[in-house]
């Protein structure tokens, strides 16, 4: 018997593990997830999503969202915790480029049970206030 040893070093997103239930990905630091690179949230409509923080610094975005207005909250991630996201919680990740996140998520989470909404710009100036702060700990 022998184990499997997933790993991946590249740009973006790999998922690494697919049992037809869950799957495991390695998110690494990608444009999108940049502080720069940040324009939108993004909800599952069906499924719950968990994050661990593995190496660099990540800050875990989660939002309700009340008459098109987001109401967010900027959460420092901390190496080895477990981010539980809720279905139905808006919720994104800013990422500096060493950074290495693990997340989990039902196999079957698609664009069809998913949705992205843009931010505005009063919402990604609050946002990179607070980030920024952050990471210039």
């Amino acid at each position: 018997m022998k184990a499997n040893i997933l790993s991946y070093d590249g740009e973006g997103i790999k998922c690494v593990y697919d049992n037809d239930d869950w799957v495991i990905c390695i998110k690494n630091w990608k444009p999108d997830n940049d502080i720069e690179g940040l324009h939108r949230l993004e909800v599952h409509h069906s499924t719950d999503e968990q994050f661990i923080l593995l190496s660099g610094k990540s800050i875990l975005l989660v939002a309700d969202r009340k008459d098109r207005k987001f109401d967010i909250e900027v959460i420092e991630m901390e190496h080895g915790k477990i981010y539980n996201v809720p279905r139905e919680t808006w919720f994104y990740t800013i990422a500096q480029k060493d950074t290495k996140v693990i997340y989990i998520q039902d196999s079957d989470t698609t664009e069809e049970n998913s949705e992205y909404c843009e931010l505005t710009e009063s919402e990604l100036a609050e946002i990179k206030e607070k980030a920024i702060k952050i990471f210039n700990k």
